[in-house]
């Protein structure tokens, strides 16, 4: 289904060209290029792979970066502008200090971008939120089934969501892509009186499915994509949920010109499903009828439901390091580590912790019914940072300046205050804790190349360790030798929201988590999750008490 005229008079020029080469371009005229470790012959500075990647290719028994490059089909998918002019967002900024990002196409890696016409080649580093609610707007989805009416009438009960672009200094409010009440000071909203969200969440109306009804900023009404909202991109972004109940729900993120393509009605043939992140979604629909890995009213947070091959994930502790013996990786937790050689996460050789969480990971959020939360997830070079505040515990304010309860500035600081409750800086965290931050690691090119020396050399982390060795050899750039080849982290700015935190913020082992779930199938779910949980710990600690130490780690 076409949406519009527009829509339909674009398209058949798009499917009329055949995917021909006037409509088509691959990665440039340098495909076939030699490039050698040093590439000073190619023009510019002279530039080095450094040790890490330079190391991917003599475990890979690869003679140079071409040869990778030819491992991967010697040039990247073919570039549509006519579907680029279509669907995708617009690369140049709105906000003074974003980055353009015209020249961070990506065009090695998920192997759809390789066909319908090339809609999904080239696409670029910008994100956006969904919200998915179990509200009964059509056929019941499978995060849906099987729950209580309490829980599917109750919640969620949202004040507004608002999205930040990073100017260099601030964050800065984004109008198209946040929903509440706006005005010159920033943006409002109040559940209990039907102001923000719930007046204008249908403006935001989108393709419900696995979740029954979904909102997201895209471009409706005809729109072409980069007449619609651009997302958040390079150098960070910021997303914030204020909800008065967020018992079970999802907030999560994709590719703006998926969001685009889906909210179309996918004109040709794919929603580009390159990319997501998951910070912040329930689970019953994971496999539905069964029992889910938490409680139901325990949110998981995720980055690997999909992988695009130009931002590499870590995924385990042990595998982000290569299964060596020493810690290497994240680097900015080299010092953390050395400083605390037994802390979490710190003996990746000796512990299997997920930092990339979903249901086999440590990276969840207990929320209890009725109480209010704030939600903000930044996207920063140092990776996917998750907080959680209570309102209700903090005056109605949260641990970042200018974001309260029912409304938050339009120009907030770049970082919070330090989270501080011991409780709040390691993940499993349960509902009564009043500040917490979780983290899913970035990869470095060198970290990217070091994670991906572990694996084969396929359209994943081949890609990722071919986009890192752009960055290195400053290649990945329009007409570089490696066109196309990215390591999107490279362009995010650290923002600082590493405030000498432990590394366990990033997951915990599965044994340290406390595994009370009596809430965990469609016929124990309830919307009394958390007083069952606490009165079988305090049942299971009277029995044995070794239990209660369980529920203190020292991080």
């Amino acid at each position: 289904t076409i949406r519009s005229s527009a829509h339909r008079v674009s398209l058949f020029s798009l499917l009329l060209t055949g995917c021909g080469s006037t409509m088509l371009r691959r990665s440039g005229a340098v495909a076939a290029a030699t490039i050698a470790v040093s590439v000073a012959s190619l023009g510019g500075a002279s530039a080095e792979l450094q040790t890490e990647c330079a190391n991917y290719l003599k475990v890979k028994n690869l003679a140079d970066v071409n040869a990778l490059k030819t491992a991967l089909g010697g040039s990247g998918c073919a570039f549509n502008s006519t579907a680029h002019e279509l669907y995708h967002p617009d690369p140049k900024p709105r906000v003074a200090g974003a980055t353009d990002t015209t020249g961070l196409e990506c065009k090695f890696g998920n192997t759809n971008m390789q066909g319908h016409c090339g809609t999904c080649c080239g696409l670029r580093p910008h994100f956006n939120w969904i919200v998915g609610t179990c509200e009964e707007t059509q056929g019941t989805g499978q995060f849906c089934r099987g729950l209580p009416d309490c829980l599917t009438e109750g919640s969620p009960k949202i004040n507004y969501v608002a999205a930040y672009q990073f100017d260099g200094t601030d964050f800065v409010l984004m109008d198209e892509s946040s929903v509440g009440e706006l005005s010159d000071t920033g943006i409002a909203g109040n559940y209990q009186q039907k102001t923000g969200w719930e007046a204008h969440k249908d403006d935001k109306r989108w393709k419900g499915g696995d979740w029954t009804t979904k909102y997201a900023p895209w471009a409706s009404n005809g729109k072409k994509g980069p007449e619609g909202p651009r997302g958040v991109t390079p150098p960070a972004g910021l997303f914030v949920m204020s909800a008065d109940n967020f018992y079970y729900g999802a907030f999560y993120m994709l590719s703006q010109v998926g969001i685009n393509l889906e909210g179309m009605g996918q004109p040709t043939g794919t929603n580009c499903w390159n990319w997501e992140l998951d910070p912040v979604e329930g689970t019953a629909g994971w496999s539905p009828g069964n029992p889910t890995p938490g409680n139901v009213n325990m949110l998981y947070s995720t980055d690997d439901a999909q992988a695009s091959g130009c931002m590499p994930l870590s995924y385990m502790s042990n595998q982000a390091n290569a299964f060596r013996k020493t810690f290497g990786y994240p680097e900015s937790f080299r010092e953390y580590c050395q400083a605390n050689p037994q802390g979490v996460g710190c003996q990746p050789w000796q512990e299997s912790i997920s930092w990339s969480g979903g249901a086999g990971g440590s990276q969840r959020y207990e929320n209890l019914w009725d109480e209010s939360y704030i939600f903000a997830v930044v996207i920063d070079s140092q990776g996917y940072w998750n907080y959680r505040w209570m309102p209700s515990s903090m005056g109605g304010k949260s641990g970042w300046s200018g974001i309260e309860q029912y409304s938050a500035a339009r120009k907030v600081p770049a970082r919070p205050a330090a989270v501080k409750d011991p409780r709040g800086l390691k993940t499993d965290v349960p509902g009564d804790v009043a500040e917490a931050v979780m983290l899913q690691p970035s990869s470095s090119p060198e970290g990217s190349c070091v994670r991906s020396s572990v694996e084969s050399v396929n359209w994943q982390f081949g890609s990722n360790a071919l986009g890192s060795m752009g960055v290195e050899l400053d290649q990945g750039k329009p007409g570089g030798a490696l066109e196309g080849a990215q390591n999107w982290w490279s362009h995010f700015a650290d923002t600082q929201q590493n405030q000498g935190y432990p590394l366990s913020i990033a997951g915990v082992p599965k044994n340290m988590m406390v595994e009370t779930l009596a809430c965990n199938t469609p016929q124990s779910f309830s919307c009394q999750c958390a007083a069952k949980r606490a009165a079988d710990v305090l049942s299971r600690n009277a029995t044995h008490p070794v239990a209660q130490d369980v529920q203190t780690i020292v991080v």
